[in-house]
C-alpha cells in the first residue's frame, strides 16, 4: 500500500536558449511538465528528448539535468511520495491539455491545502493510468504535440514553419503524420483552432472586430471576415445579430407576481 503523494512545492521555470540546468538530485520526486522548447534530459541513466506536452518523472535522489536546445518552460512539482510510487517515469499529454490543465492550477493554488490535495489526487490518478496506456507512436506524439502549440500560439502569428522547427521535423514531415492521423494539414488545423475562438468571441462578447482579429492571428478584419465567411457562410456581424435575435426569442417573460399591480404612470 503506497502512502498518498503530498506536494512540497510548485512553481515555473524558464531558460534562454543555451542556459542548462546543471545536474542534481532531490530527496522528494520532481514532476515536470514542459510547457515550451526542446530540451535533452539526462536522468540516472537514460536519457530523454522533452517537447511541449511531455511530462518527466525523477524519483528521490536521482541526478538529473536539463539540456537546453532552444529555450524552454515548464511547471515543476517537488512530491513527498516513495520511491516506489507506480508512476511512470515518462508519459505525455492529451489532445485536451488535461495534464497542463492540472499542474497549471497546482501551481496556482496557494491558498487552499484542501484544493492542493484534490488537485494532486487527479494528477496522481491520471499518471497512474499513464503507466497502463500504450505508448504512442512518434508520429502520434508528434501530432499532439503540434496541436498544443496550435493551442498556446495561435494567436502570435504562429507559422507551420516555426511549429516544425521547434519540434524538430521538417515541415513535410509534419504534413504527412497530420494527413495520415487527422485526414488534414497542419495549417487547416491551425486555422481551425483560430477560427474556433475567433467564433467564441464574436459570440459571446462585444469586442471590435479588430480586437477579435487581433486575439485571434488574423491579419486584418477582412482577414477574419474572409475565414468567418468562408466556415459559416455568414459575416461576422450577420453572426452577432442573429445570436442576438436568438436570445430575444428565447429570454423567458417576466410577469408580475400574483396580486401584484401593474406600475401605474407617473411613478
Amino acid at each position: 500500500m503506497h502512502k498518498s503523494p503530498r506536494l512540497l512545492g510548485a512553481g515555473v521555470h524558464t531558460a534562454a536558449p543555451g542556459k542548462d540546468y546543471p545536474s542534481h538530485a532531490h530527496t522528494s520526486w520532481e514532476l515536470v511538465y514542459y510547457v515550451r522548447g526542446r530540451i535533452t534530459c539526462p536522468v540516472g541513466d537514460e536519457t530523454y528528448d522533452a517537447t511541449p506536452g511531455t511530462v518527466l518523472l525523477t524519483p528521490p535522489h536521482t541526478w538529473h539535468a536539463e539540456q537546453s536546445r532552444t529555450g524552454y518552460a515548464n511547471r515543476f512539482l517537488q512530491v513527498d511520495a516513495a520511491t516506489t510510487h507506480p508512476w511512470p517515469r515518462l508519459c505525455y499529454d492529451d489532445t485536451d491539455h488535461t495534464l497542463r490543465r492540472v499542474f497549471d492550477a497546482l501551481v496556482r493554488e496557494t491558498e487552499s491545502d484542501d484544493l492542493r490535495s484534490l488537485l494532486l489526487a487527479e494528477l496522481d490518478l491520471r499518471l497512474r493510468r499513464a503507466v497502463d496506456t500504450p505508448p504512442r507512436t512518434p508520429a502520434e506524439q508528434l501530432v499532439a504535440q503540434a496541436e498544443q502549440l496550435f493551442e498556446e500560439r495561435f494567436a502570435a502569428g504562429l507559422r507551420i514553419a516555426h511549429v516544425a522547427a521547434d519540434l524538430g521535423v521538417s515541415q513535410s514531415g509534419l504534413r504527412a503524420a497530420f494527413t495520415r492521423l487527422r485526414n488534414t494539414s497542419p495549417q487547416a488545423a491551425l486555422q481551425a483552432v483560430r477560427l474556433r475562438h475567433a467564433l467564441a468571441h464574436i459570440r459571446n462578447s462585444t469586442l471590435p472586430l479588430q480586437a477579435i482579429a487581433d486575439l485571434t492571428g488574423y491579419h486584418s478584419v477582412s482577414h477574419l471576415t474572409r475565414h468567418i465567411k468562408a466556415a459559416t457562410g455568414s459575416p461576422p456581424g450577420a453572426l452577432r445579430i442573429a445570436d442576438d435575435g436568438q436570445q430575444r426569442r428565447t429570454a423567458p417573460s417576466v410577469k408580475p407576481a400574483r396580486g401584484s399591480r401593474p406600475p401605474q404612470a407617473g411613478h
